[in-house]
């Protein structure tokens, strides 16, 4: 007899959360004449590498490569993430919209996908780190 399988983590409420912020991002990406009014010439580089930091770590939550926080997992949604913001960029430079692609907005995309990513393939070694210090009281 084969031993029960272990709990799978629950993936359902981050895919909600993913499929919600993907539909949220696109629309803000590719809404027609969109302008950012804010301090300085750029303020929209700040807002591209949050969302795209954020989407990348619902990608990860979600678990589609995998155990969500396995190298794998983390990896191939790394590299998911890079190649839609490129995709995406590069959209919002047809005419119909009235936006402009830019390497720096992709720049902004692929730091925010970086730091998810980071922060990802180095959250297991914090847990292990967190449980030793509790361990040792």
């Amino acid at each position: 007899m084969k031993p029960p399988a272990p709990p799978r983590a629950p993936r359902r409420g981050a895919r909600i959360a993913f499929a919600f912020f993907a539909l949220l991002l696109v629309t803000a990406t590719h809404w027609p004449r969109l302008t950012v009014p804010g301090p300085g010439p750029r303020p929209d580089l700040m807002i591209h590498f949050v969302a795209f930091g954020v989407w990348t770590g619902l990608l990860i939550a979600s678990g589609f490569f995998g155990a969500a926080l396995s190298g794998r997992n983390v990896l191939v949604s790394a590299g998911v993430a890079l190649a839609y913001a490129a995709l995406d960029e590069a959209t919002q430079g047809l005419p119909a919209l009235g936006r402009t692609a830019a390497l720096d907005d992709w720049l902004a995309n692929a730091a925010g996908i970086v730091a998810a990513t980071v922060g990802a393939l180095g959250a297991p070694g914090l847990a292990r780190l967190g449980r030793g210090s509790a361990d040792s009281r």
